[in-house]
């Protein structure tokens, strides 16, 4: 998918790689978001595209003039969903908005697990065996 628009100079047109990487960016600078995850996979979708876009976690339908944007994030522990999906729609709507123009319709958040340290955490309650 490409979004094109035309005026007297020429033509315009942003991949949705360009408008991908928009949104992935602003959502990494939102307190809260710890990794991103890859979108379910979408048979019909990688048979036309080609098996790179499963890996992505953007989603962007377009139907006209509006644009959805579905964005799959891991959050860090301790972190209110609400509050991190909030601020991503804010700040992915604000940063495509100003870099391409185009005005997105919807920001869906999907929050896709919670990212917990690997290592024991040093708040974790002890046990021992006596």
């Amino acid at each position: 998918m490409e979004i094109t628009s035309s005026n007297e100079k020429g033509n315009l047109i942003i991949n949705e790689e360009a408008i991908s990487s928009i949104a992935i960016n602003a959502a990494k600078d939102v307190d809260g978001v710890s990794s991103f995850s890859s979108k379910p996979m979408d048979v019909v979708g990688t048979i036309k595209k080609g098996s790179l876009k499963v890996m992505s976690p953007v989603r962007i339908t377009q139907d006209g003039e509006d644009m959805d944007i579905s964005i799959y994030i891991n959050l860090l522990p301790n972190k209110k969903i609400k509050t991190v999906s909030e601020n991503v729609q804010h700040n992915v709507h604000e940063a495509i908005l100003n870099m391409t123009g185009k005005e997105v319709s919807k920001v869906n958040v999907i929050i896709a697990g919670i990212d917990f340290p690997e290592n024991g955490d040093s708040n974790a309650p002890l046990t021992s065996e006596n």
